[in-house]
């Protein structure tokens, strides 16, 4: 019988590997609370692979021991079906005769259902193979439990990672121009010359002339993209047309 196996997987490991490369280089309260809950985890996590194991061969086990146990009682039964019914066919049944005569033929009916010639390997292949999947249904509901638990130790060691983690300070002015600049004046057919970039208060100024009116929206959809902006002044206009005001939040 084929047995369907569950292989160690290497989440663990590189939960615990991540975890510990993070301690080292942040350090203090909250990373020693995370190695311990990412250890707990890990921990709890390799206690269900060993139960699943277990579970599996426990499974397994049992599924070879009722196999075997099923041939060895049907072949008792056809045994016995013989004897009795050679027993019923030689003398006339005594009082209760009946009933060993009707276990008898039960006996044997059952005895033939499993080892017809034409369809008892089918039927014992069916059985085998309820067992088999009894076995795959308990080693995928392990196998989910286990990677439930992984999961669950990550989501903890990144929650411990954000609340240690210093935020950061929010961007002046200055630096906002200065990536908006560079998220707008990356490609080389840029125009930079014809552009100005000025910021006041989070919020975008463009002004200047372009050669196309496609780009008008381009260079404002960019400006709004980038960390920091709070809105967007689009006051661009095309070099032979006039101004186009647009003001975005």
């Amino acid at each position: 019988m084929k047995v369907l196996t569950t292989t160690k997987s290497k989440s663990a490991r590189d939960v615990t590997a991540s975890a510990r490369d993070w301690i080292r280089s942040e350090g203090g309260p909250a990373a020693k609370q995370a190695k311990e809950s990412t250890e707990s985890s890990v921990k709890e996590a390799r206690k269900s692979v060993k139960e699943a194991r277990k579970s599996v061969k426990e499974a397994q086990k049992a599924a070879r021991k009722a196999t075997r146990e099923a041939r060895k009682a049907a072949r008792q039964r056809m045994v016995r079906a013989r004897v009795a019914t050679a027993r019923a066919t030689a003398s006339r049944p005594q009082v209760g005769g009946k009933k060993a005569v009707a276990a008898a033929g039960a006996t044997g009916a059952a005895s033939a259902y499993f080892f017809d010639p034409q369809s008892g390997a089918r039927r014992r292949h069916m059985v085998r193979d309820r067992a088999q999947a009894m076995v795959r249904r308990i080693a995928k509901r392990v196998r989910r439990q286990k990677e439930y638990r992984l999961h669950q130790a990550e989501g903890k060691v990144e929650a411990l990672k954000s609340k240690a983690r210093p935020e950061k300070p929010a961007a002046n002015d200055q630096q906002i121009a200065e990536r908006v600049k560079s998220e707008l004046f990356q490609p080389a057919d840029a125009p930079k010359a014809s552009v100005n970039i000025n910021v006041e208060h989070g919020v975008v100024y463009l002004r200047g002339e372009v050669d196309r009116r496609g780009q008008i929206e381009e260079l404002a959809r960019r400006a709004r993209s980038v960390d920091g902006v709070r809105g967007v002044q689009n006051l661009l206009s095309r070099s032979e047309g006039r101004p186009t005001r647009r003001a975005r939040g």
